[in-house]
């Protein structure tokens, strides 16, 4: 859980490297808010620092991605978090909250998804309420 917690302070401070100091070298990154960017789930530190440098600020301005709580499931970890935005060209704001079923091997994420409920997040994961 802390190689989570830290990575999501990192990427509250602006510290990518220390986003990606988080990840699996073929790290698998599935946000929700991918979609609404035109990109698919993101494989890989190179194309999660793209991810992070280019597409994501060609979307929005003022990202955030606040975690509410962090549970540890085992091989699991589940994050409520709130992601936060304007469009860049609408200025529209933009929030949503979501449920993050990170996985982790040898202390980095391995994958990432995000799920609109913690039903369907703790189904994915095998588990239940």
């Amino acid at each position: 859980m802390e190689v989570v917690r830290r990575a999501y302070e990192a990427f509250a401070r602006g510290d990518l490297d220390g986003v990606l100091e988080a990840m699996d070298p073929d790290v698998e990154w599935a946000p929700a808010i991918a979609p609404l960017l035109g990109v698919e789930p993101v494989r890989g530190k190179d194309a999660l620092r793209r991810f992070f440098t280019q597409q994501l600020p060609e979307g929005f301005v003022d990202f955030e991605a606040t975690p509410s709580s962090i549970e540890d499931l085992g091989d699991t970890v589940l994050v409520n978090v709130r992601y936060f935005g304007r469009g860049r060209v609408s200025g529209v704001p933009v929030s949503l909250e979501v449920f993050s079923l990170i996985t982790l091997s040898g202390g980095q994420v391995v994958t990432l998804r995000d799920y609109e409920t913690r039903v369907a997040a703790l189904e994915a994961a095998g588990l239940s309420e």
